[in-house]
């Protein structure tokens, strides 16, 4: 027996504490319409009864697309709305023994950090740049699959939440429900 097949064999797709999962990450969002981009870590801390408390962190961008809004195709406005955000992530992993393949797990996890917000607004009327950063927060659910130990994909749902106001003084507010598919290795 190769050493390879053992590691396999006794690998676990559970994040255990001392795990470091690395991945990027790719998607869209309906509300509003919009793809987003980024790279996310995250490290296992400390068992919690079935699963594993983590923590870690993610950069990215968010780019809507086609209007912002209703209201912007209502009003005949052009609206370009770009994101950048770094946040910190807590989450908690599990598998379900009895039910999940023995090669995914899941997750549920809360997002909490900043968001630097770039607008432009243009009409027939007006024209309009903004930039400012806010807080932004959010929670989700996912579920990984690993391919071959330590490679794997899955995916995500997120419910985020971020307000600030832009140079000027003018408030902004950025909500949305995002789902996004990753790749990422365990690098240990």
């Amino acid at each position: 027996m190769t050493p390879g097949v053992a590691v396999a064999r006794d690998f676990h797709p559970l994040l255990h504490p001392g795990n470091l999962d690395l991945r990027v990450e790719g998607g869209a969002s309906l509300l509003p319409p919009s793809i987003e981009a980024g790279i996310s870590t995250e490290l296992g801390m400390v068992r919690l009864g079935a699963g594993t408390l983590s923590v870690g962190a993610e950069i990215g961008i968010h780019q809507c697309v086609l209007a912002c809004s209703v209201r912007d195709l209502l009003d005949l406005r052009t609206v370009s709305n770009r994101d950048i955000h770094a946040l910190g992530r807590v989450g908690y992993h599990f598998t379900l023994d009895d039910r999940n393949d023995d090669r995914m797990k899941l997750s549920g996890f809360l997002l909490a950090g900043v968001m630097e917000a770039r607008t432009t607004q243009r009409s027939p009327d007006d024209h309009y740049e903004g930039r400012g950063r806010g807080l932004a927060f959010g929670l989700g659910v996912g579920g990984s699959y690993f391919l071959s130990p330590p490679f794997f994909v899955g995916g995500e749902a997120r419910l985020r939440f971020a307000s600030g106001s832009y140079d000027d003084g003018r408030h902004w507010v950025r909500g949305g429900l995002s789902t996004l598919l990753l790749a990422g290795i365990r690098l240990f």
